[in-house]
């Protein structure tokens, strides 16, 4: 059921996006008008939409001195699994604005923080041997979770007021910008530890709860309309690359090392309330 549900807000997100690019324009011609705000600025943001994550995974068999028996002894087996899910929060903003061009194109840098919620779950189909796949040295059907919790960094806008955007006290714009991201990972496993075979009530379980920072590439367009002098709403709609995150965890005890990776992709929409100064 948890799983349908997010599978239903993350497809209503993609539509959601492609809405806000297409029917933006025409939901802020017919606010109220005026003039394209510059300056100092300050600002709140809601956000949602849908992160898509892949973790790939290695156990590897190949020391000489490993506990694994044949016919895994020796062995790497890879493994990979993709995820999907809602995202959501809220953030504040601090930024700057430099019209150019005698004032009908500007270029504005902005820093930000925000808190978030949601979570992206998917389970490996597991590799190995067994029928199971669940012997010492096999890639066992973990369950794992990622969420994000927080994330800052700064955005560059460039855009303007073509046509006849001035006089509707409207601007179109593009943006980039990178940002850190916290992200809580939580992997669930159950397999055998012993390197004699197990039956499957001799199988033991754990979790590995773990902490990464992702580095965040994001590129979008937007577009604001200004709703008196100093006040200014702002639809984006955006799509952010996540740097690959690498991490190894040995299980000295057996002699069995597994090499994990870590990558995501995010849709998303925002709606902003600017004041300027």
């Amino acid at each position: 059921m948890r799983e349908s549900l997010m599978r239903g807000m993350g497809l209503g997100v993609r539509w959601a996006v492609a809405g806000a690019i297409v029917g933006a324009c025409p939901v802020l011609v017919s606010g109220q008008t005026g003039t394209l705000l510059r300056g100092f600025h300050i600002g709140l943001a809601l956000q949602a939409g849908q992160v898509e994550a892949t973790m790939q995974k290695s156990v590897d068999n190949t020391a000489p001195n490993t506990l694994v028996p044949e016919p895994r002894r020796g062995r790497v087996f890879h493994d990979k699994a993709s995820g999907d899910g809602a995202a959501y929060g809220a953030g504040v903003v601090g930024g700057y604005r430099v019209p150019l061009s005698g004032g009908a194109w500007f270029v504005e840098a902005e820093a930000g923080v925000a808190w978030h919620g949601g979570s992206t779950e998917a389970q490996f189909a597991g590799v190995g041997v067994s029928p199971d796949r669940r012997q010492l040295g096999e890639s066992w059907p973990d369950s794992w979770e990622v969420s994000k919790e927080m994330s800052y960094g700064a955005t560059l806008r460039l855009g303007g007021s073509p046509g006849g955007l001035g006089s509707r006290g409207m601007a179109f714009h593009l943006l980039a910008g990178m940002r850190f991201a916290a992200v809580g990972f939580t992997n669930h496993y159950v397999g055998c530890f012993s390197p004699d075979p197990c039956e499957p009530s001799e199988f033991g379980s754990g979790r590995e709860d773990m902490d990464m920072d992702f580095t965040v590439w994001r590129g979008g367009i937007g577009l604001e309309k200004s709703l008196g002098d100093r006040l200014a709403v702002r639809v984006e709609a955006d799509y952010s690359m996540y740097a690959r995150e690498e991490w190894v965890t040995p299980f000295n005890d057996v002699v069995v090392t597994v090499d994990s990776g870590m990558e995501a992709s995010e849709v998303g929409l925002s709606l902003g309330l600017i004041r300027r100064f």
